[in-house]
């Protein structure tokens, strides 16, 4: 199941059936899909949180619904199940990928297979020092379907590949090196690198949070160096008539936390 905890502008997302140690079952990825999109339907959201409970991120795919799957014939027309709920979970990656809010992954103990490719399409993935990362499908007889492309876009195709190929477990400072993640923790300060992402993201102005990850989002689709500069003027022009900044500048000159910064943040 999924469990989502709503904290202000700050959402996460918990990863909740530790006895499949988090496996990605119909439910799960449906939730998650509805949960990326309640958020970025929600302007106050700055941020949305993965995480897995009972210790684990996520052990990849439900094999007992594919084993399911498996047991019926192939279809003679139409599309084979089979691929139609592999592709169901893309698509979740993709809404993932693409959300306007800044998506962030806690990675504790396993992260396989689809679990890797739910992290790596985070902006932001924090792990535990004790956290185990890997790409096994092939070890499985099976590609690494739907998670390829993210997992190649944080690491680069070839880097991948040698991920993919070798299903080999990479431990936290390894997959900090290659750039799986973006910065490893002690586990028992876990909670507290959490709170301070959390107090960071409060400061940030929610609609100029978007903005910044909008301007990204246009070279990551193709567009040229002049149309992403057009893109971000208007959103900077956007910003500057909506107020916000001047409350920010205004909030600068006081020394005084702007209004859209939680009571915490205040001096």
């Amino acid at each position: 199941m999924l469990r989502t905890e709503r904290d202000g502008p700050w959402w996460v997302l918990w990863l909740d059936a530790p006895a499949s140690r988090n496996a990605l079952t119909d439910e799960m990825v449906s939730g998650l899909r509805q949960a990326l999109d309640a958020a970025a339907a929600d302007p106050n959201v700055r941020a949305v949180l993965l995480r897995g409970a009972g210790g684990t991120f996520c052990a990849g795919g439900d094999f007992g619904r594919f084993r399911s799957l498996m047991a019926e014939p192939a279809p003679t027309q139409g599309p084979d199940p089979i691929a139609v709920f592999n592709r169901a979970f893309g698509a979740m990656l993709e809404v993932l990928a693409s959300s306007p809010v800044l998506t962030l992954a806690c990675v504790e103990g396993a992260a396989m297979g689809g679990g890797c490719g739910l992290a790596a399409a985070c902006d932001v993935v924090l792990a535990t020092d004790t956290a185990v990362l890997a790409t096994p499908e092939v070890t499985l007889g099976l590609p690494p379907a739907q998670i390829a492309p993210f997992v190649a876009a944080r690491l680069g195709d070839r880097q991948a590949l040698r991920l993919m190929a070798s299903g080999q477990r990479v431990n936290a400072q390894e997959a900090l090196r290659i750039g799986l993640v973006d910065e490893v923790v002690p586990q028992a300060e876990i909670d507290a690198a959490l709170a301070h992402w959390q107090q960071r993201l409060q400061r940030a102005e929610p609609q100029a949070l978007r903005a910044s990850k909008a301007i990204l989002a246009q070279r990551r689709a193709g567009a040229s160096l002049g149309d992403t500069l057009d893109f971000a003027a208007g959103a900077f022009a956007q910003s500057l008539r909506s107020g916000t900044a001047s409350e920010g500048l205004a909030a600068l000159g006081a020394k005084r936390a702007p209004a859209w910064a939680t009571p915490k943040d205040r001096p």
